[in-house]
């Protein structure tokens, strides 16, 4: 792992059912442009919901956003949140797939849901534009009815924009791997206050449901008010994760699990995690989210 400027978050503790865990990471300037760094560090932000993923954690402090508006004080959950897709349950899986059916042996009809959710401090009904940085290693999904961040095709082994904002899944009958976040209340946002993370191409194309993984890094924003909430969903129909083995989708070949590059990025990994994550014999898909800035009209 890289370290970046604003130390090494402190341990916390797990909780919810979110698969994913959470750690307080540096604050900062937004970069230029999609996948830039940041200029400047601070503190990061307390802990929001945890998951059953790996442990938690936050550093203290925090850097002002654009308008003096300091991540910490307005989405102290987000600042350094990590969201690991957790390889957790004893269901068959083959190839790259792990499982994800939590305790049991089979899949839940409707299949398995993980979701955190966030507070939202600030003023109450006060709308905020939060700017993030993502970067990470993730599987593909599609989804229809919204807008793609980029028109790019999917790099197998560069960086990736795959904000989506708006609509909904492509594929509702197998909408397996899902990465969403659900802002409430309504911002009134032409969004419909729907987010994916992993929009990684247009319904009825090659890079909707690939068995394999690939490397994300991007800035994006959303709408936010005070008081609200934000939640973020994985979603799995067939309880059956992608790994972190590689962007060749052939299952036969061997795991070649990917580090992802943070230098510069105003976030860290939990101390207690290692490039690349491991959940005991497997590497799950995971990304880790920087509060780059927060505005407010």
């Amino acid at each position: 792992m890289v370290p970046v400027t604003g130390g090494a978050p402190a341990s916390g503790g797990t909780g919810g059912s979110g698969g994913a865990s959470v750690v307080g990471g540096a604050g900062g300037a937004p970069s230029a442009g999609a996948g830039g760094a940041p200029a400047t560090a601070g503190g990061g932000g307390q802990p929001g919901a945890g998951g059953s993923g790996a442990a938690a954690g936050s550093s203290s402090g925090g850097a002002s956003g654009g308008g003096g508006l300091n991540p910490a004080d307005i989405v102290p959950g987000l600042n350094g949140y990590y969201w690991e897709g957790t390889c957790k349950g004893t269901i068959a899986v083959e190839g790259h797939n792990c499982p994800m059916s939590e305790t049991s042996s089979s899949c839940p009809t409707n299949g398995i849901n993980r979701e955190t959710t966030m507070m939202v401090k600030g003023t109450t009904g006060q709308t905020y534009t939060i700017n993030i940085e993502v970067r990470g290693v993730i599987g593909t999904r599609c989804y229809t009815g919204g807008t793609r961040a980029s028109t790019a095709s999917l790099s197998e082994s560069g960086n990736n924009n795959w904000w989506y904002s708006g609509g909904t899944y492509a594929n509702p009958t197998g909408w397996w791997n899902t990465y969403e976040l659900k802002v409430s209340p309504s911002t009134g946002d032409a969004s419909g206050d729907i987010y994916y993370f992993n929009g990684s191409g247009v319904q009825g194309g090659n890079d909707c449901e690939r068995e394999a993984t690939y490397l994300v890094k991007y800035n994006a924003s959303f709408k936010a008010k005070g008081g609200g909430t934000l939640t973020f969903k994985i979603h799995d129909q067939n309880c059956k994760g992608q790994q972190n083995c590689g962007s060749n989708p052939d299952g036969t070949t061997a795991c070649a699990p990917r580090t992802v590059d943070l230098s510069g990025m105003a976030a860290t990994l939990p101390t207690t995690i290692t490039q690349p994550p491991s959940n005991s014999t497997y590497k799950p898909q995971w990304m880790l989210i920087a509060v780059t800035s927060i505005t407010s009209p």
